[in-house]
């Protein structure tokens, strides 16, 4: 029994937050097939093909390397490179990628947190990243309901910008790893000995969509030379409420010329709990 004007009864009469905001909104935008969402669910990645085309894909490459040149290095990486225009700026919102952040993030609650060029030079390899309920990476983490709705905290595109494949450069990946509860025993074992390993070979212009909860590396390549290094372009979608990576806030420039792209307008709002026109009718405030 309570009291009135307890701190029980007041709670009663409050609005709760769902009756205040319509956590939907932007999912009517979205229906991808089962199969489709089903492979994500297991898989943790889901292949896009011919996201760039080859003159898309040579313009990159250019701008790619321009920008590791302009830091007077040979490989490695540039954060922010929507910045430069083009086909970075272009490649954050294809539309095959963000009807798939809508699905896998929630709606139109989502948002793009950094971009990144990276440069590989022949031979290198990558590390394992960890993955599942031992990466210690919170904000990574990785949730899909029973009723078919997913909640992943951060996904990443990577679209290469060369053939790959198994025994050139390609992208590795651990299947289902993002739903591990153990820590994966591949902290000092190489690439080509770990049996679980799935390469994900890719036609230039052909990207990856994975959960960043997924344990992947890349695979070091031998053809080519240091002036014809691998170029990866990585776009990386947070929720709405997620802040840029360092290094990658929008200057005022980018942001008015992206102001009349509904896609890109809105992947480069400030953070923000709810979407805009979330505020269900009717309801003056949630007190």
């Amino acid at each position: 029994m309570t009291t009135a004007g307890s701190s029980d009864e007041r709670a009663s009469t409050r609005h709760k937050e769902e009756d205040v905001y319509d956590y939907q909104i932007g999912l009517e935008d979205v229906d991808l097939p089962v199969a489709e969402k089903h492979f994500f669910d297991i898989a943790g990645y889901v292949v896009l093909k011919d996201l760039l085309s080859p003159s898309e894909v040579d313009v990159a490459r250019k701008s790619s390397l321009a920008a590791l040149a302009e830091r007077d290095i040979g490989d490695g990486e540039v954060v922010h490179v929507i910045e430069r225009g083009g086909v970075l700026e272009d490649a954050m919102a294809l539309p095959p990628v963000i009807e798939r952040v809508k699905q896998f993030i929630w709606g139109r609650q989502h948002r793009l947190v950094g971009s990144r060029v990276i440069v590989r030079g022949s031979g290198e390899s990558s590390t394992l990243i960890q993955g599942g309920a031992a990466d210690p990476r919170r904000y990574a983490r990785y949730r899909c309901f029973g009723d078919g709705q997913f909640r992943c905290l951060l996904l990443t595109c990577l679209i290469a910008l060369q053939d790959t494949t198994a025994a050139d450069g390609a992208l590795c990946v651990l299947p289902s790893s993002h739903k591990a509860n153990l820590p994966h025993p591949y902290a000092d074992v190489p690439l080509n000995k770990i049996e679980a390993l799935r390469d994900v070979e890719l036609r230039a212009g052909s990207g990856v969509l994975l959960t960043e909860n997924l344990s992947r590396a890349m695979s070091p390549y031998a053809s080519g030379s240091n002036s014809n290094p691998h170029v990866w372009l990585a776009y990386h979608y947070g929720t709405s409420y997620m802040v840029n990576w360092p290094g990658c806030d929008a200057s005022d420039e980018l942001i008015e010329r992206c102001a009349s792209d509904e896609a890109k307008s809105h992947l480069l709002l400030p953070p923000y709990y709810h979407p805009a026109g979330a505020q269900l009718r009717g309801v003056i405030n949630a007190d």
